[in-house]
């Protein structure tokens, strides 16, 4: 049994919601955070959500986040998500996600991106 996946989520002014996930984003880590993330998305109309703590990006861990954004974006909510580690960069490019989620460098950048 490896490391378990978390979520922390932050309330930040302007009614945007900070989501924090940490572990692995495999097939056990998108199964847990599955659920909360339908839940958030569907709540919150501005999402933004650090990879920096994703220690590995599986294409279905892809899929809960594409889920989530199109629940935000459904609304003309804005989902960014931000610092993600280079192998996961390089799966969210590579998978052409890039082009419907902003991935940006950190949550300075997230935020600004919110307000657009």
């Amino acid at each position: 049994m490896g490391m378990d996946m978390r979520l922390e989520q932050t309330s930040l002014p302007d009614n945007i919601l900070l989501v924090k996930l940490i572990g692995p984003l495999d097939i056990a880590g998108a199964g847990e955070v599955d659920m909360p993330f339908s839940v958030l998305s569907g709540k919150h109309d501005k999402v933004i959500v650090d990879l920096a703590g994703v220690t590995f990006l599986a294409s279905i861990g892809i899929r809960v986040l594409v889920k989530a954004a199109r629940a935000v974006n459904g609304r003309k909510g804005r989902f960014v998500v931000f610092g993600p580690t280079e192998d996961a960069r390089k799966v969210l490019r590579s998978t052409g996600i890039d082009t419907m989620i902003p991935v940006v460098a950190d949550q300075t950048a997230a935020i600004s991106e919110c307000a657009k």
